[in-house]
C-alpha cells in the first residue's frame, strides 16, 4: 500500500463534513479540492431552473385531501404525500396545470406539519377531482 494515501477512518468523515458545510461555491476542502455550494433545502420555485416536477393525484383518501405523488428531479420524491383542501391564502400557480390561483380559490396543498420541500406549492381543486 501507499503511505502517502492512507487515511485515518475520521479523516473521511471529517472530508465529508466539510463537503456538506462548505458555503461558498469556490471554498475548498482540505486537501485542495474545489466543491460547490451545499445542498440545501429548496422551495417550489428556489434556484436555477430544472425538470419540472412529476405530480400525480393517487387517491382521495377523504373528500377534503388527496394523496399525492411528487417527484422533482434532484430535489426530493414523496411517493404518498397527503394534500388537504384550502382556501389559498395567497396568489399562485396550480402544479398541475400551470393555471393562475387567485386568493381564496380552493386549493390542494401538501401539510407543513413535517416541512416538506413542496411547501408552497398548490393545486386547483377543480384538477384534482376531474
Amino acid at each position: 500500500m501507499h503511505s502517502e494515501h492512507k487515511q485515518m477512518p475520521q479523516e473521511g468523515w471529517l472530508r465529508t463534513i466539510a463537503w456538506l458545510g462548505a458555503r461558498e461555491a469556490n471554498e475548498r476542502m482540505p486537501g485542495g479540492l474545489a466543491v460547490g455550494r451545499a445542498a440545501v433545502r429548496r422551495t417550489v420555485n428556489d434556484g436555477p431552473p430544472r425538470p419540472p416536477a412529476r405530480i400525480h393525484v393517487l387517491d382521495r383518501p377523504t373528500p377534503r385531501t388527496a394523496a399525492i405523488s411528487w417527484s422533482d428531479p434532484g430535489v426530493c420524491h414523496y411517493g404518498y404525500q397527503i394534500w388537504d383542501m384550502v382556501p389559498a391564502k395567497r396568489t399562485g400557480t396550480c402544479v398541475l396545470s400551470g393555471s393562475a390561483i387567485q386568493v381564496g380559490d380552493i386549493v390542494y396543498c401538501p401539510r407543513e406539519e413535517e416541512a416538506p420541500v413542496n411547501v408552497g406549492a398548490m393545486i386547483a381543486a377543480a384538477f384534482v377531482d376531474a
